[in-house]
């Protein structure tokens, strides 16, 4: 699957809203939907993720994309890289995130009176040399700049900066065939001790050399 894909599919409600400073730290689900003015997005749809499952805490992220073959990556902010992984039987493998890997054109970011989950957001509009990308992110919930302000590939470091870590809620992301859409469904904080990883992390340091 495209990398810049797996990074936008980088969105009921439960918890509380975050309070102060305290960076959010839980579990959110998204639904992805598929539009295309030249191919059948029922066919695109089978081949590419319903359903996400992000995981973060104060440092990393774990990213579930569900379809016929379950994509998970797990992103350490200490590393700055990414395990991955095919399937319940797939090698793991390493990616530097450190690595430049499209170029940004232009941005805007402006308010918007739509709420998602109840939560205000503002939009940001991000133009790359090869899609363009808007996100709807949260002005009360914040990820923590340890997952992005290093993550260079896939201008995550540049959504977190202009963002301000605000919590994607809905994006679309608009491709040369095809448009893919994203929003949570739900939402559900977890308090500082909750970790974003299912895996040891020592896998980092025996995989990615």
């Amino acid at each position: 699957m495209n990398k810049l894909i797996v990074l936008i599919l980088v969105v009921g409600l439960t918890g509380c809203k975050n309070a102060g400073n305290r960076y959010f730290t839980g579990i959110v689900e998204y639904a992805y939907s598929y539009t295309s003015d030249s191919l059948n997005a029922d066919s695109i749809a089978k081949t590419r993720p319903a359903k996400g499952i992000l995981r973060y805490d104060t440092l990393n992220y774990q990213s579930v994309f569900i379809n016929t073959d379950t994509q998970v990556y797990f992103y350490s902010g200490i590393y700055n890289k990414v395990l991955f992984k095919t399937g319940d039987k797939g090698n793991y493998e390493c990616e530097d995130y450190g690595v430049f890997t499209d170029s940004v054109l232009s941005f805007k970011l402006y308010d918007t009176n739509e709420k998602v989950l109840g939560y205000s957001c503002k939009i940001l509009e991000i133009q790359k040399k090869n899609s363009w990308l808007q996100y709807y992110v949260s002005n009360d919930l914040r990820i923590a700049p340890s997952t992005y302000h290093k993550h260079i590939s896939y201008n995550w470091d540049f959504y977190g900066e202009k963002a301000n870590g605000g919590l994607i809620l809905k994006s679309e992301h608009r491709l040369k065939y095809f448009t893919l859409k994203s929003i949570a469904t739900s939402l559900s904080r977890r308090d500082d001790s909750f970790k974003a990883f299912e895996i040891d992390n020592s896998l980092f340091s025996s995989h990615c050399k």
